[in-house]
């Protein structure tokens, strides 16, 4: 039972059709520098730096978080796209644990060759975690006065815990990331698979049970759609309202009305919740028509216009010499 599909599926898609859908920069961008940082436990960190100009110190980060795949993020060429949303920043993305460059890239959510330490250690707050300290460092190195986290699926969520917990980040962009609970993403998902409503029944009692099972589970070589139990124990508890009520930065959250891969409703609770709850650093941007791949009912990629969007969205914000008087 594949049930681990909705964030992984998102953001390579969306990430993907990027290649059609988006121009390459207009100048040739150098290579991302790959660097290591030590964690606690002894394993390293790796981590790609793109610097605009290695010379003179960029004065934004543009953190690009990718989704719940099972794969190297330097494998994945069209992240580059997502540059066009801050043209004039340096760019940093993070390895998740166990994951190097040497990991061949696949689609396939349950692959085989998914290495053993990712499945045990990666969780939403491990790839939080090891952020914080990559981001840490390099501020150590390079100030950059404003840092911007994006991502979608998963990374949607890890965005929104990032700046949560770190106040280092200065604004999110989200998108596809669902609502509240992971839980009713994945009802979601029972229901639009049709069936009578004693399939139905049969199918929703599965799930619930599964979960359940999840929850309770602490073994080391459990695993269901390509995850272990740590990541599915803390994806079930995580309260996506609870990190946007924490986070005080500006956040775009964009949702395409048209995509099954999330409860769109849910995202939509979600949001007029945290209206009610005062939170007025939320900009919801909802795309008609548009499917979880960003793309229309023609099946042409819309993803152009959105990254489009996102870059004026981040433009528009104060700028770090108005937040500096």
């Amino acid at each position: 039972m594949s049930l681990g599909i909705r964030w992984a599926c998102v953001s390579l898609l969306a990430v993907a059709s990027l290649a059609s859908a988006t121009p390459e920069p207009s100048a040739p961008l150098p290579a991302p520098q790959y660097r290591q940082l030590a964690r606690p436990d002894g394993s390293r960190i790796d981590y790609y730096l793109l610097q605009r100009n290695p010379r003179l110190p960029a004065q934004s980060l543009l953190v690009i978080l990718q989704g719940s795949d099972c794969n190297s993020v330097s494998r994945i060429p069209s992240i580059r796209k997502l540059l066009l949303a801050m043209p004039e920043a340096d760019v940093l993305t993070v390895e998740k644990y166990g994951i190097d460059a040497t990991l061949p890239y696949d689609q396939d959510s349950e692959r085989a060759d998914c290495p053993a330490p990712y499945l045990l250690n990666d969780s939403p707050s491990q790839r939080v975690t090891d952020l914080q300290a990559v981001i840490e460092h390099l501020r150590q190195r390079r100030a950059y006065p404003r840092i911007v986290a994006l991502g979608g699926s998963e990374g949607a969520v890890i965005a929104h815990a990032l700046a949560a917990r770190s106040p280092a980040i200065d604004a999110t962009v989200a998108f596809n990331g669902g609502g509240r609970w992971f839980l009713d993403d994945l009802l979601h998902s029972v229901d639009r698979a049709g069936g009578d409503p004693a399939q139905q029944h049969q199918a929703r009692q599965g799930l619930l049970a599964f979960v359940e099972q999840m929850r309770r589970q602490s073994a080391a070589d459990v695993q269901a759609s390509g995850h272990g139990s740590r990541w599915w124990q803390e994806v079930l508890e995580l309260d996506q309202q609870a990190l946007l009520q924490a986070s005080r930065v500006p956040a775009l959250i964009i949702q395409a009305s048209a995509d099954e891969a999330v409860s769109v409703n849910a995202v939509t609770d979600l949001i007029e919740q945290l209206r009610r709850n005062g939170r007025s650093n939320l900009t919801f941007r909802a795309y008609p028509g548009l499917d979880h791949r960003l793309s229309d009912r023609d099946g042409q990629s819309q993803m152009a216009a959105v990254v489009q969007d996102i870059a004026l969205w981040l433009r528009q914000l104060p700028t770090v010499a108005d937040e500096h008087g």
